[in-house]
C-alpha cells in the first residue's frame, strides 16, 4: 500500500486536493505547435524495463518530427512514484512541480484528478489529425481502463494488460490422474481435493487480496463493478467464496499466513495451483526454469471473461502547446511497434491485436494462453479513485468471512454497502464543487499493517488541512 508522505487519510487527502485544484485544461488549441517542447515522464521501473523504456524514449526522440524531447524519471517504484505526485498536489500549486506525462494504475490516476489537473484525452483520441486512427486494432472494451464513469472523460490509456488467472503445476496434476487443467471452479476443486488426497500436503496457499476474489468472482459470471457501483454480495462472490471455505473445511487447501508463500509454494513445485495475475508470468517461469527441479507447468482461466486491469498512460494539463506535444509522444508509445516491443521488454500482454502478431512467435505457451484471456476484453479493474480503499476492505472483509464462514452473507452485503459510501464519498467531491456541509468520510481508510488511519473533516465544505481531525483505530481482520 503506497503511503501519503504526510499523516493525512485519504478523506483529508480528498479536501486537501480539492483545496489546491489548479485550473483543468481540457481539450487543445487545434493551432497549437508542439516543435521543440520537453517532455517531463516519471514511471516506476528500473533495472532491464528501465534500460528498455530509456531506449525507446532516445528512439522518439530521434525520429520524431516535431523535435519533442521526451526526459524520462524513476521514481524507482510505483509506490515512491504515488508519494511524489501526491506531495506535488498537496503543494501550494506555485511551488509545485509536476510532470507532462505519467505512469500509474488507472484508480490512482482517478485520485490524482480531485486535485490535479488531469487531462480528458477525449478531443485528442478523437481528433481526425492528432487522433488513433485504427480503433479496431485495440482490445476491445479497452478504454474502461483509464475512464470515469461519472464524467464519462478518459483520464488514461492503459499500455499493457494483466488478467487474474489459475496457473497450475501440470506435472503434479498428470500424478494424480489428470491430463489438462481445470475449466472452472468445481473442476479445480475436485483437482484439489484429489491432490490433497494423494499427497496428504495442500493443494494451494488461499489469500485474500481483492485481485483474487475479483478474479473468481469473474470466473462465475460476476463482475465487482457495474460501472457505476460496487456489485460484491453477487452470487458469483458468493459462490466463489463459499468453494473456498469448503476446500479448506476439508483440509485440501490452507489459507497463506506469509507474504508471497502462495506463489514461492507453486515455483517450487510443492503446491498444485496458485492463483495470480499474469503479471507475474515472467518471474515464475524464469524462477521455475532456474529451480534444481524444473517442472511443467500452465495457466488456466476458468471462465471466458476474466478480470483485466493495467497501468494507464496519463497527462497533467500544463499548456496547449506542452498538453498536445506529450499527447503525441503517448500516441507514440501505444503504436503497434512501440507498444510491442516495450511489453516484449517487459513481459506483459500488449494493448493492441497488430502488437501481439509482433510478438507472436518471441513468447512461451503460457504467455500465448494469456495473452487469448485477454484479447477479446473482459470485466475491467475499476478506474474510481475509491478502488484503492475497497480493495483493502474486500481483504479485510473475506479474511474476516474465511475466519467465520456463518458471517459470509452479512459481510458482503456489509461490504456493498460500505464500497458504495465510499464511492459517493468520492464522487462528491470530484466535480470541483463544494458539497453541502457538512463533509463527513469517515468510512475512508489507509492502511497499513494492522492500523487503519481514519480521518472525519469538519464542517467546512472545502476543509483545508488543519480542520482534518484524524485518528487511528484498530481493525479487525
Amino acid at each position: 500500500m503506497k503511503l501519503p508522505s504526510h499523516p493525512l487519510s485519504l478523506c483529508c487527502l480528498i479536501v486537501l486536493l480539492m483545496a489546491v485544484m489548479l485550473p483543468y485544461a481540457n481539450g487543445h488549441a487545434q493551432s497549437a505547435d508542439p516543435t521543440g517542447q520537453t517532455i517531463i515522464f516519471w514511471h516506476p521501473h528500473t533495472g532491464e524495463r528501465e534500460r528498455a523504456l530509456n531506449e525507446l524514449v532516445a528512439q522518439f526522440n530521434a525520429e520524431n518530427e516535431w523535435k519533442i524531447t521526451v526526459e524520462p524519471r524513476s521514481w524507482q517504484n510505483p509506490g515512491l512514484l504515488y508519494d511524489q505526485i501526491i506531495l506535488q498536489l498537496t503543494t501550494p500549486p506555485e511551488n509545485r512541480t509536476l510532470p507532462n506525462l505519467f505512469v500509474a494504475a488507472p484508480f490512482e490516476t482517478a485520485t490524482f484528478a480531485l486535485g490535479g489537473p488531469i487531462l480528458d484525452l477525449t478531443s485528442y483520441i478523437e481528433d481526425e489529425e492528432w487522433g488513433f486512427t485504427d480503433d479496431a486494432d485495440f482490445v476491445p472494451g479497452i478504454s474502461e481502463l483509464g475512464r470515469d464513469p461519472f464524467t464519462n472523460t478518459q483520464l488514461g490509456w492503459p499500455e499493457r494488460l494483466f488478467a487474474e488467472t489459475l496457473y497450475v503445476n501440470m506435472a503434479a496434476l498428470k500424478e494424480i490422474g489428470f491430463e489438462s487443467p481445470p475449466t472452472n471452479l468445481d473442476e479445480m476443486r475436485a483437482m484439489a481435493c484429489q491432490f490433497f488426497a494423494q499427497t496428504d500436503a495442500p493443494a494451494f496457499q488461499l489469500e485474500t487480496r481483492a485481485p483474487v476474489w475479483a478474479g473468481l468472482a469473474a470466473a462465475n459470471g460476476s463482475p465487482i463493478f457495474d460501472g457505476m457501483a460496487y456489485t460484491l454480495s453477487t452470487g458469483g462472490m458468493t459462490e466463489s467464496l463459499e468453494t473456498m471455505i469448503g476446500l479448506l473445511e476439508e483440509g485440501c487447501i490452507i489459507r497463506q499466513t506469509t507474504s508471497f508463500a502462495a506463489q514461492d509454494e507453486f515455483t517450487a513445485g510443492r503446491v498444485l495451483f496458485y492463483f495470480g495475475s499474469t503479471s507475474a508470468l515472467p518471474i515464475i517461469r524464469d524462477t521455475i526454469r532456474q529451480s534444481e527441479n524444473p517442472f511443467e507447468w500452465d495457466i488456466a482461466p476458468l471462465s471466458n471473461k476474466s478480470y483485466i486491469s493495467g497501468p494507464t498512460l496519463s497527462i497533467f494539463s500544463h499548456s496547449p502547446v506542452a498538453d498536445l506535444a506529450a499527447w503525441l509522444f503517448l500516441r507514440w508509445w501505444l503504436s503497434p511497434d512501440i507498444n510491442a516491443a516495450w511489453n516484449r521488454a517487459t513481459g506483459s500482454l500488449p494493448i493492441r491485436l497488430s502488437a501481439r502478431e509482433l510478438m507472436a512467435e518471441d513468447f512461451y505457451p503460457q504467455w500465448q494462453a494469456a495473452w487469448g484471456m485477454v484479447n477479446q476484453g473482459g470485466y475491467f479493474e475499476p478506474s474510481v479513485a475509491a478502488q484503492d480503499v475497497v480493495r483493502l476492505e474486500i481483504e479485510f472483509a473475506t479474511g474476516r468471512i474465511l475466519d467465520d464462514p456463518t458471517t459470509l452473507d452479512n459481510e458482503l452485503s456489509t461490504l456493498t454497502n460500505l464500497a458504495n459510501e465510499v464511492l459517493a464519498d468520492y464522487t462528491d467531491n470530484k466535480t470541483g464543487e463544494s458539497v453541502n456541509p457538512p463533509v463527513s468520510i469517515g468510512s475512508i481508510y489507509w492502511a497499513t499493517g494492522a492500523v487503519n488511519h481514519a480521518c472525519t473533516s469538519t464542517t467546512q465544505p472545502i476543509a483545508p488541512l488543519e480542520s482534518c481531525t484524524c485518528h487511528q483505530t484498530k481493525y479487525s481482520a
